[in-house]
């Protein structure tokens, strides 16, 4: 991983929890990740799962795409 190499959203969730196991396998994997959640999340400590339109992502340097989708195929919601 370069130090300059820019971090991507790799997958966004309705929720907390469900966002920190994906932050978990990742980790388990050795894939450096942060989440941050929405507007109402930071500013006010509201957990995005609580509220009616939040969200939390999950990012990720961009040389570990292919290898954080591969593991995370199963908790990314889809949208069909």
């Amino acid at each position: 991983m370069k130090s300059s190499e820019p971090w991507i959203v790799v997958a966004e969730y309705s929720g907390s929890i469900v966002a920190e196991m994906a932050q978990s396998i990742l980790k388990d994997h050795d894939i450096p990740c942060y989440i941050k959640g929405d507007w109402f999340n930071s500013a006010y400590n509201i957990n995005a799962f609580s509220m009616p339109g939040g969200s939390v992502k999950l990012y990720i340097p961009n040389g570990f795409k292919a290898k954080a989708e591969e593991l995370l195929k199963d908790t990314i919601p889809s949208d069909e």
